[in-house]
């Protein structure tokens, strides 16, 4: 083998290794899930919010559910779950096979004494994304919440995806707490 084909054969194979981890990389396809979260009280019991995302390459229905999974409680930690799911979408390029998203920051703020809390994310549903955050409530009252959510979304191609843009959005909740 000549030194040609070495060249050739290292260069072959950068391109297979940056392709397969331009791949591995992109984040998960979020595929069209209909109501399937918005209309079950285990995700929506706080609230659901639907926002158009109007992107590149197409467009998307987003809905974003919050329930709380424990009894709000003082001194007592309160688990809430965030699920956001693809309601509908528009495809308007061939070369694009779907939406992807991916969360990059959730925190939750009271507006009574201005605590904070972060979110983590929580088990993986085949078809939505969904995250756990844990809220410490201090006093009893009627509390107002605000969750900020913060994501991208990507047109996933064949091979890879494209970040499209950044978002980040605000719900706010009102939870009694005894």
């Amino acid at each position: 083998m000549g030194p040609r084909a070495k060249i050739a054969i290292t260069i072959l194979l950068i391109i297979i290794v940056i392709t397969a981890l331009w791949q591995f990389t992109s984040p998960q396809q979020l595929p069209p899930a209909g109501d399937k979260y918005t209309s079950q009280p285990i995700y929506t019991n706080r609230g659901t919010w639907i926002i158009l995302e109007n992107m590149s390459h197409g467009r998307a229905y987003i809905a974003f559910s919050i329930a709380n999974q424990s009894y709000p409680r003082t001194g007592l930690q309160t688990y809430y779950t965030l699920t956001i799911s693809n309601l509908n979408q528009s495809i308007t390029e061939s070369f694009v096979k779907g939406f992807g998203l991916r969360v990059t920051a959730i925190t939750m703020q009271d507006n009574y004494d201005g605590s904070t809390s972060k979110w983590g994310i929580g088990s993986n549903l085949t078809d939505a994304i969904q995250a756990t955050g844990v809220f410490n409530f201090q006093t009893s009252a009627l509390h107002k919440l605000r969750i900020t959510v913060t994501y991208q979304l990507y047109n996933l191609l064949l091979l890879g995806s494209i970040p499209d843009k950044t978002r980040s959005d605000s719900f706010k909740i009102t939870q009694n707490v005894v």
